[in-house]
């Protein structure tokens, strides 16, 4: 890479709302940009980077034997549903909640009463699984039913089959009025725990020595099950809440999957070039999507 292109980025990032973008080649930093010290180690919001935590918890989950089966129905966890008039709600299963497809109507249920109970009235406008809508809802409802089948909270959950094992210590997973940990944009983390949690992915799951998730769910995770929108360099899709970009052959390939989150969060992996990459930002509207762009550029130089 040339010196050249990284001072490229850091002038673009420094025009921006980027508070830090780092990025590793495997264990190597070969880029790091941090606004002040402090963003480092302090945690703060990561939005809807939660929701791709969440579906490493259920893969976990999978793996321990706790979920035989993610096409099972979501009614065994919300029985309540089983008395509804709309059929479409009781064909709903994990596997639709991990791809925003579960038809269920987008709601604003941050203030309500009860996320759940408000989650779980609204209107199934599509046939589960025909269509693609990003809902934090289908998000909460994972964490909560985490919780049901593990007896934890999603953050006790994480914090002993995920957090602590990969050293993740300094974090705050906000809870709805029932205690349970938002599944859709509630965590907040450290840069540096960030790059902890992308490592563990560009790993395929490993952390020293121990695979802590397997890489049958992470290859899922990372497949785009949902086509989203084709660009002049390829095609973005949605996996096991995870976006995918595949390359149209346009110039180099440059596969990649990320977690993203409002205001500019992301932990971008790509497996191929062996890359990491943790971004922290406090951007506004069309400018969210502008690290991504950046990082993208940075991959073509490759």
């Amino acid at each position: 890479m040339d010196e050249n292109h990284f001072h490229g980025i850091e002038r673009k990032i420094k025009r921006i709302k980027i508070e830090c973008f780092i990025i590793n080649k495997g264990n190597i930093r070969i880029f790091e940009y941090l606004k002040n010290k402090k963003i480092q180690e302090k945690p703060s919001k990561v939005y809807s980077v939660t929701k791709s935590i969440v579906s490493i918890l259920v893969g976990i989950m999978v793996d321990r034997g706790l979920v035989n089966d993610i096409h099972t129905p979501i009614t065994k966890y919300f029985p309540e549903l089983l008395t509804s008039r709309e059929q479409w709600k009781k064909e709903i299963t994990i596997y639709h909640l991990l791809t925003m497809t579960s038809g269920l109507q987008v709601a604003q249920f941050q203030g309500s009463k009860n996320w759940v109970e408000t989650i779980l009235t609204q209107s199934c406008i599509y046939k589960p699984g025909s269509t693609f809508q990003y809902n934090s809802g289908d998000s909460h409802l994972l964490s909560v039913i985490i919780r049901k089948i593990s007896g934890l909270t999603t953050a006790m959950f994480a914090e002993e089959h995920l957090f602590r094992p990969i050293g993740v210590n300094k974090y705050i997973w906000v809870t709805d009025p029932q205690g349970n940990n938002g599944g859709g944009f509630s965590l907040s983390l450290s840069l540096e725990d960030m790059m902890k949690v992308g490592s563990l992915l560009l790993n395929r799951g490993k952390f020293s020595n121990q695979q802590m998730i397997s890489t049958s769910w992470l290859e899922e995770a990372q497949r785009p099950h949902k086509q989203v929108e084709t660009v002049e360099f390829g095609t973005y899709g949605y996996g096991y809440q995870f976006w995918t970009f595949r390359s149209s052959g346009l110039g180099k390939p440059i596969n990649y999957y990320c977690a993203s989150g409002l205001f500019g969060q992301y932990i971008f992996i790509v497996p191929e070039f062996q890359i990491v990459a943790v971004v922290k930002s406090r951007l506004q509207d069309e400018d969210q999507s502008l690290p991504r762009k950046f990082f993208e550029e940075f991959l073509r130089q490759l």
